[in-house]
């Protein structure tokens, strides 16, 4: 059956996560709604390129589904999908690949930013983390470069996860200042359940003082998730970048003004 993938985004603050929840709003559940619909079929699975946590958003985010026929879908059935879809929801690209391309296991790269405002914007509410107390870049910059490389991320990894392996492979983790407060850029081969914004926890705690830039790598040697800070607030934490061999990538939303 011929594949496609869709590369959409999300504002993830009505919905339990991407994955569908049986007595819960979830974004899966509304965009297999709209694929029904559109393609006048009785089911179609659409299987995301991974979970998110409530309240988490995506900035790209890509999907796949197989059509059972040889019709031909192109630019214009992302049109289509949007007036289907809730205005929280948008399809960017219809993209048709080979019957073996995956969204989740064909992925190569993934990679996190985090958004903390410190004056009060409405236009933020629900989109970023608000932090009134300055944080130290330069010290949460320092404990962040530990975590370059592949090993064993266990600290950071939610209580009764299902992963066969705590080990990934961190390619990029650095903050940045921004007009209104900071930005946290973190990619790697995989994450594990909640890492992002338990690693953001950790940084927090070392950008206002309460620990010194080596704790992160004390809470590195722990594999203990007690040994790391407070998860961070989803209301932040967006998937902004997943790397296919097969796709050209885009320039992510937070480097187009969206940060500011």
């Amino acid at each position: 059956m011929p594949r496609y993938f869709l590369e959409l985004a999300f504002n993830g603050t009505a919905y339990r996560g991407w994955q569908f929840q049986p007595a819960a709003p979830s974004v899966q559940a509304e965009v297999e709604r709209a694929l029904r619909f559109a393609l006048h079929l009785e089911k179609v699975n659409a299987v995301g390129c991974g979970r998110t946590d409530t309240g988490v958003h995506a900035s790209r985010y890509y999907l796949h589904f197989d059509v059972p026929d040889d019709r031909p879908l192109e630019q214009r059935f992302a049109y289509s999908l949007n007036s289907l879809l809730p205005k929280d929801i948008a399809i960017y690209r219809v993209i048709p690949v080979g019957e073996k391309d995956h969204a989740r296991f064909s992925a190569t790269e993934r990679g996190y930013a985090y958004r903390i405002h410190i004056e009060k914007d409405p236009f933020l509410q629900d989109r970023s983390h608000p932090m009134r107390p300055p944080l130290d870049v330069d010290a949460m910059n320092e404990a962040c470069t530990v975590l370059i490389g592949r090993q064993d991320f266990s600290s950071f990894c939610k209580a009764g996860s299902d992963a066969k392996t705590m080990l990934c492979d961190v390619r990029e983790a650095h903050w940045v200042h921004t007009p209104n407060g900071y930005l946290f850029r973190i990619k790697a081969d995989r994450f594990l359940r909640n890492m992002v914004r338990a690693v953001v926890g950790t940084c927090l705690r070392i950008g206002k003082g309460q620990q010194p830039p080596s704790h992160m790598a004390e809470v590195l040697q722990a594999r203990d998730r007690h040994a790391a800070g407070r998860s961070a607030p989803a209301c932040g934490l967006y998937l902004e970048h997943v790397v296919y061999p097969f796709l050209q990538q885009a320039e992510s939303p937070l480097n187009t003004g969206l940060a500011t």
